[in-house]
């Protein structure tokens, strides 16, 4: 099921690798905790190393500053037996390898991808600074809804900016960004127009109210005076029409 997506990314065969990345490699590069060993132990089923973008399989300039570091990127497939702990797994890999990654969580039929910001860490130049983690939900693909259909069609990297590495890998960060904000709106194209910071910014707000309403929600569950749940209530119907009304801007 996993190669519909690989499918309407349209890689050209030149790029890919498939060469399993073995967990030796993180345990012996990365200050793991015993916690982050077990889950990457029972959690994780195999790492792949499925693709890499670079000038010579792409024909695209490898984009290098002081800060920023963009000359290969790697796309690295995580099979999971267990899927709760798939945001630590994404910081330990994304802070181990220092090459920009798109991973592809995999556990079962469904799919979930993650990206992140890197800048050149002044202090030890072998390393990056992860910033800005990125993750789209959850993708069951064999029960696509429409605009996980839309969001699928939009990531043909023949269609990504191919100025240079940075420009391309923020291509594919773009149609995640702009898939979250469908996930609330039900409408992918409506906001390809848009001015993604202004997305962004929206969307960031949505969620942000989202953690508001189930903080208070289990508030409201703990609660026993009845004045104070009635306080509660008020609080979650004041978020809730805030979110809503962010939402319809989103949709505008």
């Amino acid at each position: 099921m996993i190669s519909k997506l690989y499918k309407k990314m349209n890689i050209p065969a030149t790029c890919e690798v498939g060469n399993t990345i073995f967990k030796k490699l993180f345990y012996e590069n990365s200050n793991m905790s015993t916690s982050d060993k077990n889950i990457f132990t029972n959690d994780i089923e195999k790492i792949v190393w499925k693709y890499s973008f670079k000038e010579e399989n792409l024909h695209i300039k490898p984009y290098e500053t002081e800060n920023l570091d963009y000359e290969e990127i790697a796309v690295i497939e995580v099979l999971l037996s267990y899927d709760k702990k798939y945001r630590r797994i994404a910081e330990i890999i994304q802070k181990t390898i220092p090459y920009p990654l798109i991973l592809v969580f995999v556990r079962d039929d469904n799919i979930l991808l993650n990206v992140a910001s890197k800048r050149v860490n002044k202090v030890d130049v072998n390393k990056n600074t992860v910033e800005d983690y990125i993750y789209s939900s959850w993708i069951n693909l064999s029960r696509l809804k429409e605009n996980e259909e839309k969001f699928l069609e939009s990531i043909d990297i023949r269609n990504f900016s191919f100025v240079n590495m940075y420009k391309f890998y923020h291509s594919f960060v773009e149609k995640i960004e702009i898939f979250n904000a469908s996930v609330i709106t039900g409408d992918f194209d409506n906001l390809k127009s848009k001015d993604i910071e202004q997305v962004n910014a929206l969307n960031n707000e949505v969620e942000s109210l989202n953690n508001d309403i189930e903080r208070l929600k289990l508030e409201l569950k703990r609660e026993g005076q009845f004045n104070r749940r009635v306080d509660i209530n008020i609080k979650i119907k004041k978020i809730e029409a805030k979110r809503n009304e962010l939402i319809e801007k989103l949709k505008a």
